[in-house]
């Protein structure tokens, strides 16, 4: 069917205040965070020599495999490995234990938008003095951006997750959509067209989860936050923010988008009876639907994400790092483990073994992992759209020093557009003024647009 132009319409929230509480105790400016302990790169081997105990906090499913070949290669040291739990759980232990400056772990995962909570009040190690500047170009730069700000390096990149479009090409063909939507306009046109020919099939799902809302916001080039230590500006007006809102209006006013959580009960049974046609995700929603939307397995493909002018372009949905704390009581040592943990061809070879998607030029790259075809999306070489989806991470990006609180409150303010209450402007405005009046209370220097 052709497209017709069709006119728009066009947690924890306790625990994250204690990491801006510690805005005093650290000094409060990105000059404290990025200060160096008097480290050098040769310490880093000497600590290796030395050996010593450092305790280690990961989901990942790879770490203790990880943790095992490393003390094989440097049986003079021992790495705890500790599951504390996933995203703010984690944030919210690391918060309690600097609080109480006791069981503070050496090396710890944390998710690239939770960075800024822990390196703005200065709980982060500058790895930079260490040398580790010269893996920028080992990484994909979405990833490198993430862990860096200006000449401080506060992590290695671990997974990462370019946002691309899964989508039911058997829906989309019952429909007479013969290709998947290249721009926003033409998701539009077919979120009408899904939803006319059959009222029960919507072009997707939106619950308002507060990182989904943020990663379109990223792609639509808006640039949201603007943070230099603790001073913050924030613009959720601007014309990026503004496009991606105009066009939820116009989705939700008419009804085309499901409310369903993503990865629910509910989620898994509608896409299993074809009644979703697509999901924007990050690249690791592939392994969510070959593992549970099993009854629709060979109907689904991947393609790049809709953009608003044609042009390519993408954002990180999810995707982690490790990082060295600064209170670590081995330090050198940590940041030894660390540098193995995420450049070693060993490591590495281990996280992809456990499902990991790496943010690794060399092995995004490969023609074995590029050409390697999924008989779950119809044979199609995926991993080619997520590299390409990768390449193009609109630029410039930056999260919020207390991120993780802003995507806590979503449903407070931008859900009341979910609700219909009122419009996704309107919405996002009420959203600025509960992030910028928040800031300010914790000891943050913030201003609104």
């Amino acid at each position: 069917m052709k497209r017709t132009k069709v006119v728009r319409f066009v947690a924890g929230v306790a625990a994250i205040a204690m990491a801006a509480a510690g805005l005093a105790g650290c000094g409060g400016s990105s000059n404290s965070a990025s200060g160096s302990n008097g480290g050098k790169e040769g310490d880093l081997d000497a600590a290796l020599q030395k050996g010593g105990t450092i305790t280690y906090w990961t989901w990942t499913d790879s770490a203790k495999a990880q943790a095992a070949a490393f003390e094989k290669k440097y049986p003079k040291v021992h790495v705890k490995v500790v599951n504390p739990g996933t995203g703010m759980t984690v944030y919210t232990k690391l918060q309690n234990v600097l609080k109480a400056s006791s069981g503070i772990p050496d090396i710890s995962q944390i998710e690239y938008q939770a960075i800024p909570q822990f390196s703005v009040p200065g709980n982060l190690l500058d790895l930079s003095q260490y040398g580790f500047a010269k893996y920028k170009n080992k990484f994909v730069k979405s990833a490198w951006e993430g862990v860096t700000s200006g000449s401080s390096i506060y992590g290695l990149p671990q997974d990462t997750g370019p946002m691309v479009m899964f989508y039911n090409k058997q829906v989309f063909d019952a429909a007479g959509i013969t290709n998947p939507p290249k721009t926003w306009d033409e998701y539009m046109q077919d979120a009408k067209i899904l939803h006319e020919k059959d009222s029960s099939v919507y072009i997707t799902n939106d619950s308002g989860q507060g990182n989904f809302i943020t990663s379109m916001l990223w792609q639509a080039g808006s640039h949201a936050y603007k943070v230099n230590g603790t001073n913050v500006e924030i613009n959720l007006n601007d014309p990026g923010a503004m496009r991606w809102a105009k066009n939820w209006d116009y989705l939700f006013k008419n009804h085309y988008i499901s409310s369903l959580t993503n990865q629910g009960t509910e989620w898994y049974q509608a896409a299993n009876k074809g009644k979703i046609a697509s999901v924007v995700s990050g690249s690791w929603m592939a392994g969510a639907f070959k593992s549970s939307v099993k009854e629709t397995a060979g109907q689904w493909r991947v393609a790049p994400m809709p953009s608003y002018d044609g042009k390519p372009a993408s954002a990180n949905y999810g995707g982690s790092s490790e990082v060295v704390l600064k209170k670590s009581a081995n330090p050198a040592l940590a940041a030894a483990f660390l540098r193995w943990l995420n450049t070693s061809q060993e490591s590495i070879d281990l996280f992809k073994q456990s499902g990991g998607y790496v943010s690794t030029k060399k092995e995004l790259s490969s023609q074995e992992f590029l050409n390697e075809k999924s008989d779950y999306f119809g044979g199609q070489q995926i991993n080619k759209v997520f590299l390409e989806s990768g390449k193009n991470v609109v630029s410039g990006w930056q999260f919020l020093p207390y991120q993780a609180y802003a995507n806590s409150i979503t449903m407070d303010t931008v859900g009341k557009a979910y609700q219909g209450q009122t419009t996704f402007e309107k919405a996002l405005k009420e959203y600025q003024k509960a992030l910028v009046t928040y800031g300010n209370q914790q000891g943050y220097k913030v201003t609104g647009k």
